[in-house]
């Protein structure tokens, strides 16, 4: 008995020895835990409520960021330049290690990032909040307030950081803004495996492309070396769209859209694998509402009014909205063609391009080949000169384009028409000058095809004005019911008279004054050249 209460105090002094010990060892460890990193060299990025609690862990590894080459000198990676698309929980917090040689930096921030437009910031051209700043070692976590997608960009070489939430729309011919306004696709769901964004009744036209976006803009970072690029398209148009699908890449293709309608649009990314994809399950019809597009002509194979119009292949001539018709939407020109040039049709913004294969081609110009496709380019190429009645048409229904080109079968018959000269700023008869109650110098025109010409050599009194008006009672043509020519108009000696739309004579003198009306448009100019 006494052998064994020796033995049982032997083992608690033991013990309490034991626990001294490890109690003095305690106190020496530091209160902070030690961040422990790995030993492959590279970016990595972690924290509280996001895809990696440690550096150690897989999700936690960054990839060179992924370059667009047309912008980066050929490269589609270059080192040193990081990125990563990864799920961040609300209210969370992020580090980023980098290892080189073995050797490891833990990155925060001194205090907090900083938020900005990034139309407010150099290199990047994204109309939304960007989070960045510059990392610091051994810095304060960066904190995320919002759960989401983000796409995160790290310049190690400047110890820099930029990432922004990532809120995906689409733009595009294929999309209802066309290409200058985009439509958003908003996020369904986010976790650390993926996140769906998804729209309901999207409208689509089909025969058209289109591309997805990270936010409004194109590139996170673009310092003129190396861009981003922040949107996905296809490798090959062509075949993506025989192949009736796309197989989303970061490329700058446009998407192929096939059918026009209304789309139940999902858009996915998996986390593991990095992969985009997007389901379009046709929900209902799209008829979209043309009434106030407006299509005009552009090119160097047309006249306007009997001339060459100035501007050609740069500004976009005879525009007009259409005429509706059910769900048809139609634009029509008479039109003078001129042989062997060439031409498309389109809107003053360039967002809408009808070239030889945007549309169906009816009509005997087309069937006799008057109007063929340009060798080497998409544009239609005019064969025959002549004058011709073109309708351009969409249908609302399916977004089917068409357009029907027909000789002419001539303008309206204006030859006995006659005009005169109206106003005090010439003379009737010798020094009897004219006066506000009557029309002078009434008469019919001349006729040379489709242009019909009234012509006049008088002298017109300066600081005095004047109109032209059908005689007896019919139309006026003032200041701005004609387009002007001549050198009296370009060396402004007749201008148009203050606070009226009359014709002012600031230069008096002998004149040719010519009036012609194009009848199969009804174009009229207003020639007016000093008398030789």
């Amino acid at each position: 008995m006494m052998k064994s209460n020796y033995l049982n105090r032997i083992l608690l002094a033991a013990l309490v020895l034991t626990t001294s010990i490890f109690m003095s060892c305690g106190e020496d460890e530091p209160n902070e835990p030690e961040v422990l990193v790995p030993k492959v060299d590279g970016a990595y990025v972690f924290g509280s409520n996001t895809i990696a609690t440690t550096a150690l862990e897989p999700n936690a590894k960054m990839s060179l960021a992924t370059l667009n080459p047309a912008k980066s000198g050929g490269a589609e990676n270059v080192d040193g330049y990081f990125g990563k698309l990864m799920y961040i929980g609300a209210n969370s917090t992020l580090q980023i290690s980098y290892v080189e040689g073995e050797e490891a930096t833990t990155y925060g921030v001194e205090g907090a990032a900083s938020v900005t437009n990034g139309l407010e910031l150099d290199f990047t051209d994204i109309d939304a909040d960007i989070i960045h700043g510059t990392l610091v070692a051994d810095g304060d976590p960066i904190t995320i307030a919002d759960e989401g997608l983000y796409k995160l960009f790290v310049d190690i070489s400047t110890e820099s950081f930029r990432m922004m939430k990532v809120e995906i729309n689409v733009i595009g011919d294929a999309t209802p803004g066309q290409w200058t306004e985009s439509t958003a696709i908003p996020m369904k769901s986010a976790t650390a495996e993926g996140t769906t964004f998804e729209a309901t009744d999207l409208g689509l036209f089909g025969a058209a492309g289109y591309k997805i976006r990270f936010n409004q803009g194109y590139e996170l970072y673009n310092d003129g070396v190396i861009a981003t690029i922040d949107y996905l398209g296809v490798a090959d148009y062509q075949a993506a769209w025989d192949a009736g699908e796309n197989d989303l890449v970061y490329m700058d293709v446009n998407l192929p859209n096939i059918e026009t309608g209304l789309f139940t649009y999902t858009l996915a990314f998996n986390a593991s694998t990095g992969e985009w994809d997007e389901t379009k399950e046709k929900t209902g019809t799209l008829e979209n509402d043309y009434s106030a597009v407006e299509i005009g002509w552009f090119g160097n194979a047309y006249k306007i009014d009997g001339a060459e119009p100035t501007g050609q292949w740069e500004t976009v001539h005879m525009v007009k909205t259409p005429e509706r018709d059910g769900n048809l939407y139609n634009w029509k020109w008479t039109v003078e063609l001129i042989a062997d040039r060439a031409f498309v049709l389109r809107d003053p913004y360039g967002t809408i391009w009808i070239t030889y294969g945007g549309a169906g081609k009816v009509g005997s110009a087309f069937d006799d080949e008057l109007i063929i496709q340009e060798d080497g380019q998409d544009n239609y190429w005019v064969q025959t000169a002549g004058t011709y009645d073109v309708t351009f048409t969409i249908n609302s229904e399916d977004d089917g384009r068409t357009l029907t080109i027909e000789p002419s079968a001539g303008g309206d018959d204006l030859s006995a028409k006659e005009y005169g000269i109206f106003g005090n700023a010439y003379f009737v008869e010798g020094t009897t000058e004219g006066a506000w109650d009557a029309i002078h110098f009434a008469k019919t025109p001349e006729k040379d095809g489709d242009i019909y010409s009234w012509t006049w050599e008088l002298e017109l009194i300066e600081g005095r004005s004047f109109v032209f008006r059908e005689s007896p009672d019919g139309e006026w043509v003032t200041f701005g019911g004609a387009n002007h020519t001549g050198a009296a108009f370009d060396d402004e000696q007749i201008i148009k008279e203050d606070g009226q739309d009359n014709y002012f004579v600031a230069t008096g003198g002998d004149y040719v004054i010519t009036f012609t009306i194009n009848s199969l448009d009804q174009g009229r100019t207003l020639n007016i050249e000093p008398a030789q």
